[in-house]
């Protein structure tokens, strides 16, 4: 442990991927349709297909910048992250990891003494069973949770 591990949880960073993809190809697709099919519609009608385009095109590059989420983890604690900021804990601060969600996706909550975390970098779809990825970094979080507490308590 004596270099900081930076990982990426493979299912997480799929779901973010797939929505780039999506999104992308409707902030094409929707101002093809604007060109080619605007010129029937009335005035109202292409605003509100620009309004859509732009809440779509929003909608990508928000996503694309959280294709950044990472987290890197070492010795003192774990930084995570996300696409707009970063939120570091030290180890002796996380009283536990739990893996959780609600019916679409998983979701990792790194609970503190104050309050609970829930990183985008650990978030899934959830489909039939829990992602392999998935646990194993929330394996990895824990290995060096307990590393660091053997240290500490020695």
């Amino acid at each position: 442990m004596d270099e900081p591990l930076t990982i990426r949880c493979r299912a997480a960073f799929a779901r973010k991927l797939a929505a780039v993809v999506l999104l992308g190809y409707m902030s094409v697709a929707v101002p093809v349709f604007l060109i080619v099919g605007g010129n029937d519609e009335g005035v109202i009608e292409t605003l509100l297909g620009g309004c859509l385009y732009l809440v779509i095109l929003g909608a990508a590059i928000g996503n694309a910048l959280g294709l950044r989420c990472k987290m890197i983890l070492d010795e003192q604690g774990v930084t995570f992250v996300e696409s707009a900021s970063e939120i570091r804990l030290a180890w002796k601060d996380i009283t536990a990891i739990e893996v959780g969600g609600d019916s679409r996706t998983w979701e990792v909550e790194i609970r503190t003494a104050t309050g609970n975390h829930r990183p985008s970098a650990l978030k899934c779809l959830r489909w039939l069973r829990q992602p392999k990825s998935l646990r194993q970094t929330v394996e990895t979080l824990e290995r060096y949770r307990k590393a660091a507490d053997g240290c500490t308590a020695a």
